[in-house]
């Protein structure tokens, strides 16, 4: 003979779908980076009324200075009857305080407990794992071959192993002059929103929770007191020979009861069911990817479906999800045999997450009407101006000044205005010399090169503009800039187009500036040919070895040992086709025991 196991109850209500979240950033503000609290005129939700009517009055991108947009799907779901007054107004919102909304992942019978498991630090245990075997491989962090050393030993992509990787790198993912994409959820952050959900023994739960390691499954639930506690109430009580109704019944908290209309002859069924509302759950992650804080949001309705969060901190990863919630009537069985109908809210499981990183990468305008004067008060010093950029994000606040002797010659900035009253600052990824460094109160369009005199050579000038978030413009017109001693004033000569990037100062260089420069852009370079089947390619490379700054060697060469490639782009322009050719240079250096 054997015992059979103890029945649980389980219930299945459909999840919303399809949610997705997007940052809007409109200016900036100086305590971005602290205050969460948001405007109190955006409700919220965004069918309200009065965010219809900022809407409407583009107050939501003219006053309001970021926020992230959710949209969803409903549950696809048939309601019906609306028995018992279905179609009643209902506060969930104070439901939810008042712990009358059952999810539905809750409700079971009394000897078993809901547990629902995830693994939020993931990411931070694995890059620990990575940390060590990276120093038992005696890679230090500024060797370029590290992650490329790791992911051949472990069989996986650099991509994967750098994720890893970078929370330990004090450089971190830095920006210049460029428009990156917009951020993607990774592996580690899809991971850390997968979630099992249980229903465990209520006798073991308090055994269960205690693991410490990585492997047991319940080893990571966060609250083992609270686990322990709920195992040792119910054993205090719970009988292990004599069954009850508790072991049978679900646990159901009804917020409405009536007898109303009722007969002893009615059957026990579900009367009514409708979609009431959703409960949109946010959690703040800090960088390891570990949540720091969880917020819930109300909405009700079956049609509210779009949410305005104003309340974010720039700079953050939020992790959005959120649970549809129906109003359940039905006629149920009392201990006495009499009929009561009931009607109690409960709340799917929450939908698949989304995450949104609140971080703008849209780089300032370059400075425009950019002017040029002699100080003749002095007799020296060439004092420039300009225009501060366009734009609505309002978050300029840095100009470089650069000036070189010819287009051979790499820029130099020769000041830096700063006038940066961001509460947190970013980390920049450039540094000019705090003896460059000009700070000031407020904007200043205006910089004065004292070392600029009637004998000067000509030298060529331009200006580039720095954001709150460390994002730079390209460089504005570049101007050669000379003395005419016999006219007793300045000689201005247009050197290149505004825009050019910071690492390609000769982008849009004139073309009669140098002779073996054909085309104005720097990206149109191309080698014509026509009649040819062959084509010849020498490999003369100017540097064989090199070292990191801790003193590692690397090979400074692509070769066949580090399973590197050349490809050369061919296209026909005639018949509208192209290829690609594969260069492998295989290393036969003999090394030296």
């Amino acid at each position: 003979m054997t015992n059979q196991s103890r029945r649980f109850t389980v219930v299945e209500v459909p999840d919303p779908v399809g949610i997705k979240a997007s940052f809007v950033y409109n200016f900036f503000v100086p305590d971005e980076r602290k205050n969460d609290a948001g405007d109190k005129r955006v409700p919220g939700l965004r069918s309200n009324s009065s965010t219809e009517r900022l809407r409407k009055a583009q107050a939501l991108r003219t006053q309001i200075p970021r926020f992230v947009s959710i949209d969803f799907q409903p549950a696809e779901i048939v309601d019906f009857n609306n028995f018992g007054g279905a179609k009643d107004s209902i506060d969930l919102s104070k439901f939810l305080k008042e712990g009358k909304v059952s999810g539905e992942e809750s409700i079971t019978n009394e000897p078993f407990a809901s547990v629902r498991e995830s693994d939020q630090d993931a990411s931070k245990r694995l890059s620990e794992k990575v940390k060590a075997l990276s120093e038992s491989l005696g890679l230090d962090f500024s060797d370029p071959k590290q992650s490329d050393s790791i992911a051949n030993l472990l069989g996986e992509s650099r991509e994967l192993i750098q994720k890893l990787i970078s929370p330990y790198d004090n450089q971190k993912d830095l920006r210049v002059n460029i428009r990156p994409n917009a951020s993607q959820a990774t592996l580690f952050d899809v991971a850390a929103q997968l979630s099992l959900s249980s229903h465990i023994s209520k006798r073991v739960l308090g055994v269960a929770t205690l693991g410490g390691d990585d492997v047991s499954p319940l080893s990571r639930i966060g609250d083992k007191k609270k686990g322990k506690k709920i195992a040792d109430d119910f054993l205090s009580t719970a009988s292990p020979v004599n069954l009850t109704v508790e072991d049978f019944e679900a646990t159901l908290t009804p917020f409405k009861t009536s007898t109303a209309g009722i007969e002893a002859s009615d059957t026990v069924r579900i009367a009514g069911v409708s979609t009431v509302g959703y409960i949109l759950i946010r959690k703040q992650l800090a960088p390891s990817g570990r949540p720091i804080s969880t917020r819930t949001f109300t909405l009700s309705g079956r049609g509210s479906t779009s949410f305005i969060d104003a309340n974010i901190i720039y700079g953050t990863k939020y992790v959005y999800s959120v649970r549809a919630v129906y109003r359940v009537d039905a006629v149920v069985s009392t201990e006495e045999d009499e009929k009561v109908q009931i009607a109690t809210l409960i709340a799917s499981r929450p939908s698949p997450s989304t995450s949104v990183l609140t971080e703008e990468f849209d780089p300032p305008q370059f400075p425009d009407g950019v002017f040029y004067n002699f100080n003749f008060d002095r007799a020296r010093g060439l004092i420039i101006t300009w225009q501060i950029p366009t734009g609505r994000s309002r978050d300029v606040k840095f100009f470089q000044v650069f000036k070189r002797r010819s287009i051979y010659e790499a820029f130099q900035c020769i000041a830096e205005i700063d006038f940066d009253d961001s509460q947190t600052k970013t980390l920049r990824p450039e540094r000019v010399r705090s003896d460059l460094v000009i700070k000031t109160n407020g904007p200043s369009t205006m910089f004065e090169d004292r070392s600029f005199n009637r004998d000067t050579a000509d030298t060529i000038y331009a200006v580039c503009a720095v954001d709150a978030h460390g994002l730079t413009s390209g460089y504005s017109s570049q101007t050669q800039v000379g003395f005419n001693k016999i006219s007793n004033s300045l000689t201005l000569k247009n050197v290149s187009r505004p825009g050019a990037p910071k690492q390609y100062p000769n982008f849009f260089i004139d073309p009669d500036l140098d002779d073996n420069i054909a085309v104005d852009s720097f990206s149109q370079d191309a080698i014509f040919d026509s009649g040819h089947t062959r084509m010849d390619v020498y490999f003369t490379p100017d540097t064989v070895t090199a070292s990191t700054s801790a003193g590692n060697a690397i090979d400074a060469l692509v070769t066949n040992k580090g399973k590197g490639v050349y490809q050369i782009h061919f296209l026909n322009l005639d018949l509208q086709k192209s290829t690609t050719a594969e260069i492998r240079i295989n290393d036969k250096r003999v090394e030296i025991q």
